[in-house]
């Protein structure tokens, strides 16, 4: 569905009652229509819930009072990054904008970075996927780049971890079963903001922060999950949509049955490529695996007889096959570096496998399970089942995902309706689009193994009021990625000037 709210039985009646009498005396008096007198849901909020926005952020020194090591700034300036002046500061959220009756609040980890020039236009809030990543280590990373240091010097920098994740207010969510439906269940009962860390309940979370740091409109820059925060953003709140940036974008069904899907079949296309490329791009001197039959060997050979790194770790197929994802991630070096290494552990190097098996100790490229949490919150209420069974049937299905037969035993694993575990699943869903009067950037990569180009394109046409920018090219992450001048420039001139490049607009790699 496509409502604001989702949930009346959480509006207070008073609410209710007194939004009836009021379009009752619009009706009987033929002044304006109610949809032209309706309060923003920017206004709603604020009256709901009083306490949070009368709040005032102590921005202090960050530290191990908000969970980082003492000496930060010194520390990230010896790295390269532009962080002088860097302040931390918790700022207490609602624990469900879904309920104002609810006066329970929690912490959102925030950290604030002055603009380096004099006469900043405002506040840049960014979110760098997942779901699952730091917010606030993104922004202050991100200050190492020299092509984002003209966008640094005219934004103020405002990072923060989403709802339940990083450092704000976490969701541990631990538990000893590998039944995702049971873990999410066990979750939601260990903690009620498993409940309410949907998108757009961090979309919510980010209008605060805009009154709070007092900027007119909301100025953001999404990548990968974070785009649908973005999205969600410009949906609920259009009329404070500023310079929204969305760059390797997912659409509204992105956690669907079939948005899952879609990429796990670009995730294998995408190590196929790479696997070809080997030699030819990548210019490793002996390449390990000779395509995606040779593939399939490996990773059984692998599961069968493990290798063992010192610590005692198994190294086995699926091991390899996370190891080989979590390269897609990385520039042509990295990829380089991924497959030479990968030779060497085949071939018996020690070294190589211990390495291995320390890059994935951590799951690798995998959301954990709040992620999850939050996957499940955002996605749609009908599955859609016979979508992802038509797409299938078109397409076939990939080997290394079991194919090429479609039976039973092969669909299994992604018909299998795990979010049923967690109470209130998709009860942030929301049919995106931007009714505002700012049109919003969109960023693609054709060859995106994590995004999928096709969901950067649907995406443009849910938003309406948006313009899509192709980079052609392999990889995750089009902007400020030292990686494409063009995206970079794009990026820039919008950020600074709000330019928007013609439609069609087409860029490659340098």
């Amino acid at each position: 569905m496509n409502t604001l709210r989702r949930s009346i039985s959480k509006r207070a009646l008073a609410t209710t009652t007194t939004a009836f009498i009021a379009i009752a005396a619009l009706l009987l008096s033929g002044c304006a229509s109610p949809t032209a007198q309706r309060e923003t849901e920017s206004k709603i909020q604020q009256s709901e819930f009083e306490a949070v926005y009368a709040q005032q952020v102590d921005w202090q020194e960050c530290g191990e009072r908000y969970g980082f090591r003492d000496g930060l700034v010194e520390y990230l300036t010896g790295l390269g990054a532009k962080v002088e002046g860097m302040r931390c500061a918790w700022i207490e959220a609602p624990l469900d904008w879904e309920d104002p009756a609810n006066e329970q609040t929690i912490k959102l980890s925030t950290v604030h970075i002055p603009a380096t020039g004099d006469k900043p236009l405002g506040t840049l809030l960014s979110n760098p996927g997942g779901p699952g990543a730091s917010g606030t280590e993104f922004a202050m990373g991100i200050t190492t780049n020299e092509n984002f240091a003209a966008v640094h010097e005219q934004y103020d920098l405002l990072g923060f971890d989403p709802r339940g994740i990083g450092r704000s207010s976490p969701v541990g969510c631990e538990s000893e079963t590998e039944l995702l439906g049971l873990a999410l269940a066990l979750c939601a009962e260990q903690n009620p903001l498993a409940l309410s860390m949907g998108t757009a309940q961090v979309a919510r979370d980010m209008e605060l922060m805009r009154v709070l740091v007092g900027d007119e409109k909301l100025n953001y820059a999404g990548f990968s999950y974070g785009t649908t925060i973005g999205a969600s953003y410009a949906t609920l709140f259009p009329e404070n949509v500023g310079r929204i940036m969305l760059d390797s974008a997912w659409p509204s069904d992105w956690s669907s049955p079939l948005g899952a899907y879609l990429q796990h079949e670009a995730i294998v296309h995408a190590t196929n490529d790479m696997l070809a490329g080997c030699t030819s791009e990548y210019q490793v001197a002996s390449c390990p695996i000779g395509g995606e039959e040779a593939l399939e060997q490996v990773t059984s050979q692998l599961n069968a007889n493990p290798l063992i790194a010192t610590d005692g770790t198994a190294v086995t197929g699926t091991t390899l096959e996370g190891y080989l994802t979590s390269a897609l991630y990385t520039l042509p070096q990295g990829r380089h570096d991924s497959l030479d290494k990968i030779a060497r552990a085949l071939a018996g190097e020690q070294a190589a496998v211990d390495q291995i098996a320390e890059a994935m100790a951590g799951g690798g490229s995998n959301v954990a399970l709040p992620g999850m949490v939050v996957r499940c919150l955002s996605s749609p209420r009908d599955p859609n089942l016979v979508a992802l069974y038509d797409y299938i049937g078109e397409h076939g299905l990939p080997n290394l995902l079991g194919g090429p037969e479609v039976t039973d035993d092969t669909l299994r694993q992604f018909f299998e309706l795990k979010c049923e575990g967690l109470p209130d699943s998709g009860e942030d869903y929301l049919n995106f689009s931007n009714a505002g009067e700012s049109p919003m950037l969109v960023f693609g990569v054709t060859g995106d193994h994590a995004t999928p180009y096709e969901g950067a394109k649907q995406l443009v046409k849910e938003l309406g009021n948006a313009t899509l920018v192709t980079l052609e090219g392999a990889g995750h992450i089009a902007s400020y990625q030292n990686r494409s001048t063009c995206v970079d420039d794009i990026a820039t001139a919008y950020l600074l000037k709000g330019e928007m490049p013609a439609a069609g607009t087409v860029c490659t790699d340098d």
